[in-house]
């Protein structure tokens, strides 16, 4: 049967040439207002978040006007020409792939990426960022261009760039290291196009986080040099052209005690391919155009970082920890880009007959958002902060050096995993249309969040390591000392110290619990130690930026100080009054709603 049209079909209904789509005049209303979104959320994401820029400016102090011109640059080109990239490449048909062979046949494993991976590293490396990091005391700097390039997700470059900048860190370590300063200039230079990267090979198979169980094996040859045989399960950036690789130089010796550091270069000295070949590449929840691939060493020509019997020590100095001082702060980039995506659609969103944003629910799900996003981010910025002063030799004092590994652990091991949840909430915020790719970038950085929490241990192994500094290294007496030594600086109103005292008492009270417990029991208890002790030192690092915003006449990070007390320092339940109103508003800087 065929159905015929009317003969009184509406006029606006007729065909013709190159009309294809209609729409009533709601559905007008519907997409004018998503455009207006997707408008908003190219605007520069310096310039928008104050925030941000404020942390940026009470860190870097006097050295901030010389940096705040590249940052606004930078800011303007993220959220446009560079998520634009991203997006490209993150596309089904242009993930990467595996190249085995050469023109005529020969084993040449190398992968091969879509073209917006050249475009989008070169806007990512032409920031400078590794040569910002690489500088003694330009962590702050650096990582301010980190976290803006982390609003794009990973972009198959951000984890390069730590692995990047934590070669350089080392080779600098090194005088004797062979060709050290035109290695360090190579992977500093501010172009993908031209520079060299670097990647990080230590999981096997067998082991994931128990390194100590390791089998590649390293053999010193009679010119000094090394070969590596054995595989590795998990190489993310596997075209590096540098692979800092850990192996076993002694197989006598068990545990870590056996593990050293090696830099295999793609190419051997004289030119040729170096002997490793490539499996496959891994089909990953997130971090996708980041290649990750499975390699097999064949007597692989490489050369030993430092003496092999400190092999262990400074993998976990000088790659892991500065590893773990980054990652929460890269997913707090995320988050930021999250929420700026969800608090923009709620102003354009329309449901009812009013902006979303008016409506109680939403605005509290994103000042819970926000609160969190600006915690996290204070409190991994203090790290950054500190970890500059220990390395210019501003801060000499063991108590603090202590301070900051400990932390750098705390941090990575909550703020991670509390970031995703909330990137999930930010996502909440646009309902279905979060879900679709070509709508935003939050679906990508949700898978992205998802896969960046996972690297440099996972959360049993954070919490096993500060367990084991805090009862071996007495890391727990050294957070009291040095909290309580800050407590009494942080000044205020009163109220401030008294949360972050109070706070305190609880750190003390369970730190004090260990010791009188079964070692299995400590490892469950590691489970309710490190948020108290994370949550503890956030509320202070954002209290102290907090008071110094609200020296400019700005309150917002007060008053999510105060929601972050009440949401994680607290049992006693959240009042529903009209206090809790106005406070939700001041955070996500809207009107009180009614």
């Amino acid at each position: 049967m065929v159905l015929k049209e009317s003969a009184t079909r509406p006029a606006h209904l007729e065909s013709s040439p190159g009309r294809v789509e209609e729409t009533q005049t709601g559905q007008a209303f519907g997409r004018d207002n998503m455009r207006r979104w997707e408008e908003a959320i190219k605007r520069n994401v310096y310039l928008e978040n104050d925030d941000f820029s404020h942390t940026v400016r009470f860190h870097l102090g006097d050295d901030y006007a010389m940096v705040h011109g590249d940052l606004v640059e930078y800011g303007a080109i993220v959220p446009t020409v560079l998520e634009a990239a991203v997006a490209h490449g993150e596309f089904r048909l242009n993930l990467p792939r595996i190249d085995q062979y050469g023109p005529v046949g020969q084993r040449d494993d190398h992968v091969v990426h879509d073209h917006s991976y050249t475009v989008s590293g070169d806007l990512i490396y032409g920031s400078k960022v590794v040569s910002r990091l690489a500088r003694i005391g330009g962590l702050r700097e650096g990582y301010a261009f980190h976290y803006l390039s982390n609003h794009c997700g990973d972009t198959g470059h951000n984890c390069p760039v730590i692995c990047n900048y934590e070669m350089t860190r080392v080779l600098q370590t090194f005088d004797d290291f062979p060709d050290r300063e035109s290695i360090i200039a190579r992977l500093g230079e501010p172009s993908f196009s031209e520079n060299w990267t670097a990647s990080q090979f230590l999981t096997e198979v067998q082991g994931g986080s128990d390194v100590g169980a390791n089998d590649t094996s390293a053999r010193q040859m009679p010119d000094g040099t090394w070969r590596i045989r054995g595989e590795k399960w998990f190489c993310s950036n596997a075209n590096a052209d540098l692979q800092m690789v850990s192996a076993r130089f002694d197989a006598a010796r068990t545990g870590t005690t056996g593990i050293a550091m090696f830099i295999v270069p793609a190419r051997k000295p004289d030119g040729t391919r170096n002997d490793f070949t490539m499996r496959r590449l891994k089909e990953k929840l997130g971090t996708r155009v980041l290649a990750t691939a499975e390699i097999d060493y064949h007597d692989a020509y490489a050369i030993a970082v430092g003496p092999v019997e400190t092999g262990f020590k400074n993998l976990m100095s000088l790659i892991i920890h500065h590893s773990r001082v980054a990652l929460p702060l890269a997913m707090a980039g995320m988050l930021a880009r999250a929420y700026q995506i969800a608090r923009c659609y709620a102003d354009t969103r329309h449901a009812f007959g009013r902006a979303i944003i008016e409506y109680p629910l939403v605005q509290d799900n994103l000042a819970r958002v926000k609160a969190d996003l600006l915690a996290g981010t204070a409190a991994t910025f203090a790290v950054v902060a500190l970890q500059d002063a220990i390395d210019t030799g501003d801060e000499t004092r063991d108590e603090w050096r202590s301070m900051c590994r400990l932390m750098a652990n705390v941090n990575k091991s909550v703020w991670s995993t509390r970031i995703n949840a909330r990137m999930q909430d930010a996502a909440e915020t646009l309902a279905g249309n979060g879900m679709i790719e070509t709508t935003s970038s939050m679906p990508r950085l949700l898978r992205d969040g998802m896969a960046t929490e996972k690297w440099e241990g996972s959360q049993n192994t954070m919490r096993m390591q500060v367990l084991r500094d805090v009862t071996h290294r007495d890391h727990g007496q050294v957070y009291l000392k040095v909290m309580a030594a800050i407590a009494e600086d942080i000044g205020g109103s009163g109220h401030e110290r008294t949360v972050l005292e109070s706070a305190l008492a609880e750190c003390r009270r369970l730190l004090a619990i260990l010791p009188e417990t079964s070692e299995a029991l400590q490892t469950l208890q590691m489970q309710r130690i490190l948020p108290q002790l994370a949550n503890t030192f956030a509320y202070w690092a954002l209290v102290r930026e907090g008071l110094d915003q609200a020296s400019a006449g700005g309150r917002r990070k007060l008053a999510a100080a105060e929601l972050f007390r009440r949401m994680h320092l607290t049992d006693e339940p959240e009042d529903w009054d009209e206090a809790h109103l106005e406070l939700i508003a001041e955070i996500v800087d809207t009107v009180i709603a009614t």
